[in-house]
C-alpha cells in the first residue's frame, strides 16, 4: 500500500487487490492436503454418478432447437441469434466432462469459438452451426459418454476442422 497526494493536497491511499489465489489466502505454509482433495474428488465422482445428464440438458438442448429453427428461417438474425445459442452451447460445454460427457465439451468449445469469431450472415454459416446442434443433440440424446470413440473423434474433428477454415 501506498500513500500518494492528489491534486489539491488531500491525501488518499491506493490499495492493490490480491491477483493470485495466493495472495488472496495466503501460502498458510502446509500446501494443499492431499487427503481432502481425494475425499473432495470421490464426492464430487459419487455426485456426478446420480445425475443423468442427458436428462437434465434436455431442456437445454430443446431450447437450442428452438434457436436453431429460427436461425434457419431468418438466416439474417445471426447477431440476435447466435448469442442466445453461445449462451446455452456454452453452459453444455462446461458441465460436459463433468458429467462424463467430453465429447459435448469439445463440440460446445468448437461452436462456441465460431460464434465468437461470427461476423456474417449467410447460409454456409447457419450451415456450420447447425452442424454442431445436431452433433451435440446426436450424442447427449443417445448418451454418448466418454470420447465418442473413433466416430465421435471424427465428427469433432470435422466441425473443428469448418471452425478453423
Amino acid at each position: 500500500m501506498s500513500a500518494d497526494k492528489k491534486p489539491g493536497g488531500k491525501g488518499f491511499e491506493v490499495i492493490q487487490p490480491p491477483r493470485t489465489l495466493k495472495d488472496k489466502v495466503g501460502s498458510g505454509g502446509k500446501g494443499l492436503d492431499p487427503r481432502a482433495l481425494e475425499r473432495a474428488e470421490a464426492a464430487m465422482n459419487t455426485f456426478k454418478d446420480t445425475i443423468d445428464f442427458a436428462q437434465q440438458a434436455l431442456p437445454e438442448l430443446m431450447k437450442l432447437q428452438v434457436l436453431m429453427e429460427q436461425l434457419i428461417a431468418n438466416p439474417t438474425q445471426t447477431q440476435t441469434l447466435l448469442p442466445k445459442m453461445f449462451e446455452i452451447v456454452h453452459d453444455l460445454r462446461g458441465q460436459g466432462s463433468s458429467f462424463g460427457y467430453p465429447l459435448v465439451t469439445r463440440i460446445g468449445s468448437s461452436l462456441c469459438r465460431y460464434v465468437e469469431r461470427h461476423d456474417k450472415d449467410s447460409q454456409a454459416e447457419v450451415d456450420v452451426v447447425r452442424a454442431h446442434v445436431d452433433a451435440l443433440r446426436a450424442v447427449i440424446g443417445s448418451k454418448l459418454k466418454g470420447d465418442g470413440g473413433e466416430i465421435g473423434q471424427k465428427i469433432a474433428e470435422g466441425l473443428e476442422t469448418l471452425v478453423s477454415g
